[in-house]
């Protein structure tokens, strides 16, 4: 995470130095990211860049977990709306996750993350990275609604939020993969609803 130094800056200079780390990221894989690059284009000294982060990771971590807390925020509101349906909030994590919580000039940065970094989202969702993970539903296990669910305790939820987190998580990845984002959401919304109705006749 950002050293205090870098907290200590004014919010223009620290999104000036975002701006030209998102552009950097959106050029080329994690691997081959310039810190020369980055610093240049934010217009301070390569020291500079070592007194704000550790490391270009850090420096990542940093965005995609600012990131993250917005989303949580705009899940959390999506929690209450679904009034309990694990799978409307799961839809919503998606929705949000892929779209409404991605703004239009970010788009490529994200695309870019996902379909560069080398071991795949195992490795972006890795605590090396992602400090500020996705809202548990476990948070909020008290207001699921059971009642048309095969479940016989706590842990069979936890069981499906599992399933439906990994499902999801992958489609999220999948998705800026895809030259459509209906056709995506169209993908993970069929797989939701094998997993909702099940395989068998």
């Amino acid at each position: 995470m950002p050293k205090e130094t870098f907290l200590k800056l004014s919010n223009e200079k620290k999104e000036k130095i975002i701006l030209s780390a998102k552009k950097e990221f959106s050029r080329v894989p994690l691997e081959e990211v310039s810190i020369k690059n980055i610093v240049e284009d934010a217009e301070i000294a390569r020291g500079s860049f070592y007194q704000y982060f550790e490391d270009k990771e850090d420096l990542l971590g940093y965005i995609l977990n600012k990131h993250f807390e917005d989303t949580n925020k705009k899940i959390k509101e999506d929690i209450i709306k679904a009034k309990g349906d694990i799978f409307k909030f799961f839809i919503s994590m998606y929705d949000c996750m892929t779209n409404d919580c991605v703004q239009n000039q970010d788009t490529d940065f994200y695309k870019k993350i996902y379909e560069n970094i080398k071991t795949s989202e195992d490795y972006l969702f890795s605590k090396k990275i992602i400090k500020n993970n996705i809202i548990s539903i476990k948070n909020f296990i008290d207001i699921i609604d059971t009642k048309n669910l095969k479940i016989k305790s706590k842990e069979d939820i936890e069981t499906i939020e599992k399933i439906l987190f990994t499902i999801t998580k992958k489609a999220i990845v999948m998705s800026f993969k895809y030259e459509s984002k209906e056709e995506a959401r169209n993908d993970y919304l069929k797989q939701i609803e094998f997993l909702k109705y099940g395989i068998m006749k």
